[in-house]
């Protein structure tokens, strides 16, 4: 084997061959450590513990191979057995199954597979996108640049359960990885066993939205939604195992794989969506072996609200909101600002913006059962962070009551003066609230004060108007953020920490269009 013209080398076993510079193709059923020639094209092996080839190498056939090292332009790899993987940079691989680096959306993904510690809340956080240009007069020009909001989950774990110490193993094994994430906010409980091998579980509640498919891409004409796979996370008390959905039915689940092993009635299911770890985790370690912490995760977003659920009124166009939760004493920051546009010396010629108010209303609002939730969804979605404008009462202004009854056609309120002329003073929208439980919204002008209090009606009444209903002012607000953290504190109990900021009263060109002549 001296010759530096050979073409083909043949063995059975090689412990450490040496081909010449120009061999092509080498056949071995056992090859030690191989050094193939420098303009080798082939190599077939049965056995391979260390194969070197190289650089020209462009096809390596091997039934089992311990260590191996392609070579930086080999156009196939061809394996049976890999123990070691090692992907070289420019090589496409045929078989790229055996590295374990299938192409997405193919690829294997892993799963956040821990539960969530409901002694502490679900914080789930919608992010929308608003550029806001102030101008001095207090007007402001605002453009949505988000739709739809990212969706952040931060979960919980280290319940004194021993798994959960691996939740830090998992994440550094699939951090800047796509990977399944549960929505314990939406899970649902099987009202009967299921056994090995069913193709349906029978659930008690019925599905929410988390069990829809919620894969979109935007295109020229907006949004459009993609065929996402359904997937399934299924908690016992000995394991989980992840199940693949086709239909979802208000009481039933039904997979596309047969059940993997039986499952008792009473166990948690919850649906699996898209998420990428997008923060570091910190966790705390009790005792060797139990660590406690939060994971926070971009997961894809719900689908889109049904609008359709919302019955707030509507007055100049605006929605009105129910009010808060007046349990945790809701605060308010009143402020004003006066800029300066003329520094002049002459005081007579000084000029100054007229002020604006910069008030703040902080409220909590507790959503209770899954209609509830699901018109909170719908009204943040219709307000998208900073964009949305709407009615809140305010809970300044004195609470006024109507001491005689007002017909449709009238354009006042009798009410009564105890509460104070001087926080009806100016124009406003008022909230009616009917003895019976009805509501009716108005906009209000001047309060008068005679022989009692006389507020004058800017807009027609919808229905008569009882004695004895009360009268709440209502201001004109849009949210301070676009980030809304909603805090689940049970799959049917929801508290949204908001901060509403009071709008300047329309002025200039706010409500009119000049034509210039």
């Amino acid at each position: 084997m001296t010759e530096r013209v050979l073409t083909e080398a043949l063995a059975e076993a090689a412990a450490q061959p040496a081909a010449m510079a120009q061999v092509v193709e080498q056949r071995a059923e056992s090859i030690s450590r191989a050094a193939f020639g420098a303009l080798a094209v082939t190599a077939f092996a049965e056995t391979s513990a260390q194969p070197l080839p190289t650089p020209h190498l462009s096809t390596l056939w091997a039934e089992t191979l311990a260590e191996p090292a392609p070579p930086l332009r080999a156009a196939a790899l061809l394996v049976e057995v890999l123990r070691r993987d090692t992907a070289a940079a420019a090589m496409v691989a045929e078989a790229m199954d055996a590295f374990g680096e299938t192409p997405w959306p193919e690829a294997q993904r892993g799963v956040f597979a821990f539960r969530h510690d409901w002694a502490e809340p679900l914080v789930e956080r919608l992010q929308w996108a608003t550029g806001v240009v102030r101008l001095a007069s207090g007007n402001e020009a605002r453009q949505g640049q988000r739709r739809v909001p990212r969706r952040f989950l931060t979960y919980h774990v280290g319940h004194g359960r021993a798994s959960d110490a691996l939740v830090a193993e998992w994440l550094a094994d699939h951090l800047g990885r796509t990977a399944w994430w549960p929505l314990p906010q939406h899970a649902v409980r099987l009202g009967a066993a299921a056994e090995t091998g069913a193709f349906a579980l029978d659930i008690l509640a019925p599905a929410g939205h988390g069990f829809a498919p919620a894969s979109y891409r935007l295109e020229e004409g907006g949004l459009q939604r993609e065929d996402a796979p359904l997937r399934a996370i299924v908690f016992t008390q000995t394991g989980w195992q992840v199940l693949a959905l086709t239909e979802v039915e208000p009481e039933r689940l039904w997979l596309t794989e047969p059940l993997a092993r039986a499952v008792p009635a009473g166990t948690t299911v919850l649906p699996l969506v898209e998420g990428l770890a997008v923060e570091p985790a910190e966790f705390a370690q009790w005792v060797p072996g139990l660590d406690a912490g939060s994971v926070t995760a971009q997961v894809a977003f719900e689908p889109l609200p049904d609008e359709g659920r919302l019955d707030d009124p509507w007055l100049d166009g605006l929605p009105v909101w129910p009010d808060g939760n007046w349990r945790d004493d809701p605060t308010h920051t009143a402020d004003g600002v006066v800029t300066r546009q003329d520094l002049s010396p002459a005081d007579p010629w000084v000029r100054r913006d007229d002020p604006w108010p910069t008030s703040t209303f902080q409220r909590r609002f507790l959503a209770a059962g899954r209609e509830d939730i699901a018109r909170w969804r719908a009204r943040l979605y219709r307000a998208q962070g900073r964009l949305g404008a709407c009615w809140l009462p305010d809970g300044l202004a004195p609470v006024l009551r109507v001491q005689a009854e007002a017909e449709v056609e009238a354009g006042y309120l009798r009410v009564d003066a105890e509460a104070g002329a001087a926080f009806w003073h100016r124009p406003a929208a008022a909230l009616i609230l009917h003895s019976d439980g009805t509501r009716q919204a108005v906009l209000t002008g001047a309060f008068h004060r005679d022989a009692g209090g006389v507020l004058v009606l800017r807009s027609g009444l919808d229905a008569a108007v009882p004695a004895g209903s009360r009268v709440l002012r209502l201001a004109r607000c849009r949210l301070d953020h676009d980030a809304v953290d909603l805090y689940w504190h049970t799959p049917e109990l929801v508290e949204i920490p908001l901060t509403l900021r009071r709008l300047p009263e329309p002025r200039g060109n706010d409500r009119s269009s000049y034509t210039a002549y």
